[in-house]
């Protein structure tokens, strides 16, 4: 096993030239062994051993600094790592070894646009070593751009070279893992998340402490999105036993900001607190804002909920002084939403207003900025498609002028073979001309493609909550409106008992049945894992009430049909608001969704299969409530009567 590692680790380095000395035998397997562990001793083992490694030729130098990269990253210090990273792409490239220069360039790599550069420049490189990272780098670029689709499907793709080639370094299966759960939390999928975290075992290659931390917090997170608040924090103090164990003050810090989240969601203001205020020490301790943000807003919101209001205040006006300074707007706007809960909770009516007012006026802000990003992402693209063109247009001119340079030659020669070449050129452009036409098609498809799935849900078709809140913020106020939120019963049982397979084309049946329900005034929309939203534009109470049914109907009214034939029953739950004309100077769609989600969680606890329709008055208050059940509801209620 140790000849095997050491030989995996060498392959790195094999575009080194010239017959040099050995590395001792032993000593980089022994160092490949601990860094593989993510043992605690690998980071100073590799540092006691540079100068002895660095004296040594060029495979063992180039391997050495590729684990002591991997170590410093495990470490959690980012900034040494990227420093070897650095000293990577010297060596490589003074040794013209393309490969370890592209992992090198790849590990240090924070964008979308010199992810491309990187790809296209090394478009020749067949190793699976640069193909796995190459596609972890763009699940990574995607993730931070929001395109989430994307980041997951490139994730994927590197999952699948590191199960075929488990001696690589990087990336390995485990680490690919938790990428893809963190994708599942932003999608809000927690069902996924949490078979995805289960897949991680002992084969897939250990998790370093700051990834078991975040394998542990993600777990937390999706358990809190189930409604299974007392699990969430199971798994948050499994991470919070694994930071302060390593040291790690800031995971320490975010671990417990978690805690004191899922003690304010069930309402234990004195258990929060307690957490929050364990958090903010940690917090100053490494200087990171957003952590001390979220620990003094977690304080201030415990305080509050505790009836000392004017002492939780405090601490929340100074997080959103700050923020609001920083310009850190998504941060602002969830603190501005749950003050303005907060204060209506208290009574505080009028201040309750101004938070939200504020809120709105922030998410505006937010809603142009994701706008814009995806235009920028949009553009990246374009500009690497471009870039590639241009570069393979280069290549192929070099090409020419070197035949046409070798046949200036062999004319000096057999003048009488100038018709003959000059035939061939003149095929070669052709063939240039078209390939062109052909590339720019292609061009043009991948931007149709990238803008469909920039606004579009990859499995259902239906259109996502980014195209919604485009349409939300481009709208004018003007007739009624209705929102209305649906969620499957029981989904996750399907996915327990089928398999994802199965729940994937109970989704899909469920969105094709939504969108043949809402007539052409209603848009239909995924939400977010197993939960749709349809939005109605225009009509009363009444009419809104129709739909309300007809959704719950067109689920009820026949079984689902799987692929390999079983028969399921599916219900929805619906949790809807109806508003009047004028109603959105009073409600924004923020709001409203905030208002049909309480509905929907009557409903939940009313024994599912059955929806809300909360109609507010132009105040924005709600004035009545109706309750709605499918027609197959209703008959057999009829039936059980007789």
């Amino acid at each position: 096993m140790k000849r095997r590692a050491l030989a995996a680790l060498l392959a790195l380095g094999l575009a080194a030239g010239g017959a040099q000395a050995a590395v001792e035998p032993g000593q980089l397997a022994r160092l490949d062994a601990l860094v593989r562990r993510a043992d605690a001793g690998a980071l100073p083992a590799l540092l006691a051993a540079q100068n002895a490694v660095m004296a040594q030729a060029y495979p063992e130098r180039i391997a050495y600094l590729h684990l002591l990269r991997r170590a410093y990253a495990d470490h959690g210090d980012t900034a040494a790592a990227r420093e070897a990273a650095e000293r990577i792409v010297r060596m490589a490239r003074a040794q013209g070894d393309a490969l370890n220069t592209a992992l090198g360039q790849l590990a240090r790599a924070g964008t979308l646009g010199a992810v491309n550069d990187i790809d296209i420049r090394n478009a020749d490189l067949r190793e699976p070593a640069f193909t796995a990272a190459l596609q972890q780098a763009y699940g990574n670029a995607y993730l931070d751009l929001g395109q989430f689709d994307f980041a997951h499907s490139h994730y994927l793709k590197a999952l699948e070279i590191a199960r075929q080639h488990p001696d690589l370094l990087e990336p390995t299966v485990n680490g690919l893992r938790l990428s893809i759960a963190k994708v599942y939390v932003y999608t809000r999928a927690p069902d996924k998340v949490l078979s995805t975290l289960a897949a991680i075992g002992p084969d897939g290659g250990a998790l370093a402490p700051p990834s078991a931390v975040r394998r542990f917090v993600i777990e937390g997170i999706a358990h809190v999105m189930q409604g299974h608040a007392d699990r969430g924090r199971v798994a948050y103090y499994k991470g919070l036993q694994i930071a302060h164990a390593h040291g790690l003050t800031l995971f320490e810090a975010n671990a417990l900001g978690n805690i004191a989240d899922s003690w304010l969601t069930d309402g234990q203001y004195v258990e929060a607190e307690r957490a929050a205020r364990a958090a903010l020490p940690l917090a100053v301790k490494v200087d990171e804002r957003a952590t001390r943000h979220i620990a003094e807003a977690n304080l201030g919101f415990a305080l509050a909920g505790q009836g000392r209001l004017a002492e939780g205040l405090t601490w929340i006006d100074r997080v959103v002084a700050e923020q609001r300074k920083d310009n850190a707007l998504p941060d602002l706007a969830n603190v501005l939403l749950e003050k303005s809960r907060m204060l209506d909770k208290a009574g505080q009516v009028r201040q309750a207003l101004q938070a939200l007012q504020e809120h709105r006026d922030v998410a505006a802000k937010l809603a142009a900025a994701e706008h814009e990003n995806t235009a920028k992402v949009l553009q990246e693209q374009f500009e690497a498609q471009r870039r590639a063109i241009q570069i393979e247009g280069l290549r192929r001119e070099n090409a020419v002028k070197d035949a046409q340079i070798r046949k200036r030659r062999v004319w000096q020669l057999i003048a009488t073979g100038g018709a003959g070449l000059a035939l061939v050129l003149c095929g070669f452009v052709w063939r240039l001309y078209r390939r062109s036409v052909r590339t720019s098609a292609r061009l043009q498809e991948l931007n149709e493609e990238l803008a469909f799935h920039s606004t579009h849900d990859a499995l259902t078709g239906l259109l996502n909550r980014r195209s919604f809140r485009d349409a939300m913020a481009a709208r004018a106020p003007g007739p009624g409106r209705c929102f209305v939120l649906l969620d499957i019963d029981h989904f996750k049982t399907i996915n327990d008992r089928l398999g994802h397979a199965a729940g994937d084309e109970v989704l899909v049946e469920v969105a094709r049945r939504l969108r043949a329900a809402v007539d052409g005034r209603s848009t239909v929309l995924r939400w977010g894992g197993e939960e749709f939203l349809v939005h109605m534009d225009g009509g009363d109470a009444t009419v809104h009430a129709h739909l309300v049914h007809a959704l719950l109907t067109a689920v009820a009214e026949a079984p689902v049909t799987t692929a390999d034939g079983q028969r399921l029953v599916v219900t929805i739950t619906a949790g809807a608001l109806s508003l009047p004309a004028g109603g959105d100077d009073a409600i924004d769609w923020q709001h409203a969704l905030a208002l049909a989600d309480q509905a929907l969680y009557r409903g939940k606890q009313d024994g599912r299969r059955c929806g809300y329709l909360d109609v507010a008055d132009a105040a924005g208050s709600v004035a009545r409530s109706m309750r709605l059940v499918p027609d197959s509801v209703r008959l057999q209620h009829q039936k059980l009567q007789a």
